[in-house]
């Protein structure tokens, strides 16, 4: 556990819709990395992970109205494109161009996993493609997770980062 000093929110965040559902955290010591403890890297500018299979990581419930995990697990899941998600059975209009959908039938983030990363390799790099953000239930058939899209947010987390990224493209 680390002690959070600030949390810098998106001021575009709408409660409702959850879009622009994505913060900062600003630790109060720096992380300290080793062979078990290390960074992943943000996404490049304008690509896609619609296709790939990501890792879901958190603490949440491993299922609908289940009690939380005592211990992090993860899980794979199919990243589906922003055309296959809106023929979901969301409303078509509800998912933006902000939201990745992922996950099939029982394999999908749950409640208290909000926050956690959607990972995917790219090469020999980790990188953080989404951020849990909300869905209906857990893992029920015809209603994916929804993430919050990382790459349409790197000019802000750019911005309001003050110390550079450790990743090297």
């Amino acid at each position: 556990m680390r002690a959070v000093s600030a949390i810098i929110r998106h001021r575009n965040f709408d409660m409702n819709s959850y879009n622009h559902d994505v913060a900062l955290l600003k630790l109060r010591k720096s992380v300290k990395f080793s062979k078990t403890v290390k960074p992943v890297c943000l996404p490049q500018k304008g690509s896609d992970p619609a296709g790939k299979e990501g890792t879901v990581v958190g603490w949440g419930r491993t299922s609908e109205g289940g009690a939380l995990a005592g211990q992090v697990h993860e899980v794979q899941v199919p990243i589906l494109s922003l055309i296959q998600c809106r023929k979901m059975k969301y409303r078509a209009n509800r998912i933006t161009e902000n939201m990745i959908c992922a996950g099939r039938g029982s394999q999908d983030s749950c409640q208290g996993d909000s926050g956690g990363p959607l990972l995917v390799h790219e090469g020999d790099r980790l990188e953080i493609v989404g951020i849990v953000s909300w869905g209906v239930g857990c893992g029920r058939p015809g209603y994916p997770g929804v993430y919050t899209r990382v790459t349409r947010y790197l000019n802000w987390i750019n911005t309001n980062m003050k110390e550079g990224c450790i990743c090297t493209n």
